[in-house]
């Protein structure tokens, strides 16, 4: 499955759902059958990265009034959806190794080490004196590539704390549609809010 995952415009995830790691955390002795509206909130930071949160929360917003909350503008919420959201750059070694012939080698004997001798010479025989092994090739190469994460926090407004915690995180790629991006965000939030509200 493709997968696309807080896009910063031209930057997407690549993999599924499968691929984001998804943590989530709450209060248990929260009731959260005392809360019903809510707005999201970020905070602009000149990242480059606004054109995301703007599409996250929206599709937040879409979710949580499909699961019967109310949204509401920031002063008359019961809650808040507090979004963060961060993309850094980082990198991984990968070393292949690629068989591409077979090779002499001098011949081991309980330990000890024959040399190589061409063949006919006096009192050994070339097929007693090596042996073969593999030719491997070893290249390690280093990938760059930007990895996202992304905190949602619900924050009571009435109690001043957060009572519930999740994370997503994934690597990114690109390529792919707005469409196709949206779809993937969708997923990501639902499996995020699956058990939301917490039962007890």
């Amino acid at each position: 499955m493709k997968s696309w995952f807080l896009a910063v415009i031209t930057a997407i995830f690549i993999g599924g759902c499968s691929t984001a790691e998804i943590q989530v955390d709450y209060d248990p002795e929260y009731k959260f059958s005392s809360i019903s509206s809510f707005s999201v909130v970020y905070t602009n930071q000149n990242d480059g990265k606004d054109f995301s949160r703007d599409r996250i929360s929206k599709l937040l917003n879409a979710y949580m009034q499909e699961k019967g909350y109310v949204s509401v503008e920031k002063s008359a919420a019961d809650f808040y959806i507090i979004m963060h959201l961060d993309v850094q750059k980082k990198s991984q070694i990968e070393t292949n190794y690629e068989t591409i012939g077979i090779r002499p080698v001098p011949y081991m004997y309980l330990g000890a080490t024959r040399p190589l001798q061409p063949a006919g010479v006096y009192p050994f025989r070339t097929t007693g004196m090596i042996a073969m092994e593999p030719d491997v090739r070893v290249t390690t190469r280093t990938h760059e590539y930007e990895d996202g994460s992304l905190v949602l926090e619900v924050f009571d407004v009435k109690e001043n704390r957060v009572v519930w915690h999740g994370t997503a995180n994934d690597r990114l790629s690109t390529g792919y549609s707005q469409e196709e991006k949206s779809e993937y965000l969708k997923k990501v939030i639902s499996e995020l809010f699956k058990d939301f509200p917490p039962k007890k």
